[in-house]
């Protein structure tokens, strides 16, 4: 065998073998370090399936429906059906219960649009809604939407306050969006 070969194989095991003694020595950590991992491995929960039967996993089922049912919204089958009192409510189409504050509506694009400003520069959310009728184009001007209506009538209050300006709460239909005049 070639002299300069078989001092390579000689060194490539002398090195192989001080990386299998040493490397572990290296990257293992110390004492503490193990003993801190191993301490915070909780201890599993005891469950006694004797004691557990078929009619408390049903009855516990059974419960959890009804606290998840009471979180969920009330739908509302007809107007008349709706107390008003519901921070969350849906309605015939599954849509939630919200209202807005009419406060204008303009022939005029113009003023709906300067209306508009002067409620946002006065920090209320506020949008148009353009529609098309036989007398012509009509932009009426809206603040909200909100699902508390009691909430949407101090709002109400507010900018009749500061603005003289008088609006009525309406039912906000989700519906009606396609009809926003963007801005």
């Amino acid at each position: 065998m070639d002299p300069k070969l078989r001092q390579r194989v000689i060194g490539a095991v002398v090195l192989t073998s001080l990386s299998i003694i040493i490397l572990p020595i290296l990257l293992d950590g110390s004492v503490e370090d193990r003993e801190r991992v191993i301490a915070s491995i909780p201890e599993p929960p005891k469950i006694s399936l004797k004691e557990l039967t078929v009619s408390d996993v049903t009855q516990k089922m059974q419960q959890l429906e009804r606290d998840s049912a009471a979180r969920l919204p009330r739908e509302v089958v007809d107007e008349t059906d709706y107390s008003g009192n519901e921070v969350l409510a849906l309605d015939k189409n599954t849509l939630p219960i919200a209202w807005s504050l009419q406060l204008g509506s303009f022939k005029n694009e113009e003023n709906a649009v300067n209306l508009r400003a002067s409620l946002r520069d006065a920090e209320y959310r506020s949008y148009i809604l353009h529609s098309k009728t036989r007398e012509g184009d009509t932009y009426k001007v809206f603040v909200g939407p909100m699902l508390e209506k009691a909430a949407l009538e101090e709002i109400g209050s507010d900018i009749y306050t500061q603005m003289k300006i008088e609006g009525h709460v309406v039912r906000y239909r989700i519906e009606d969006d396609a009809a926003q005049l963007g801005g």
